[in-house]
């Protein structure tokens, strides 16, 4: 299958000198926004960074949703990001394609 911009992904928090065996995920959103968020350079730091994957995407053993704590409020407003997906708000299926 071709990847598309509007295809669904996850973005999670990947820190330095941390491993575990699951994803720290902050959001699902289309890989174009994705891109958008991951590409900002207030999205990494020395500790940690946004990555965005299309991997085993609704595997709940590997993803976690967290929490949004708001730091990012910023970039996805100056980004116009949707986010499809969060701790906070409910799963909703996806629609036909």
């Amino acid at each position: 299958m071709i990847p598309r911009d509007e295809d669904e992904v996850v973005v999670f928090i990947a820190s330095k000198h941390t491993s575990s065996n699951y994803r720290r995920v902050l959001w699902r959103v289309t890989r174009e926004d994705a891109k958008k968020i991951c590409n900002d350079p207030r999205t990494s730091g020395q500790r940690h960074m946004l990555c965005w994957t299309d991997q085993n995407i609704d595997d709940p053993t590997i993803n976690r949703y967290i929490p949004d704590t708001g730091a990012h409020n910023d970039v996805l407003r100056d980004h116009d990001i949707q986010i499809l997906h969060s701790a906070r708000a409910p799963q909703l299926p996806a629609g036909p394609r």
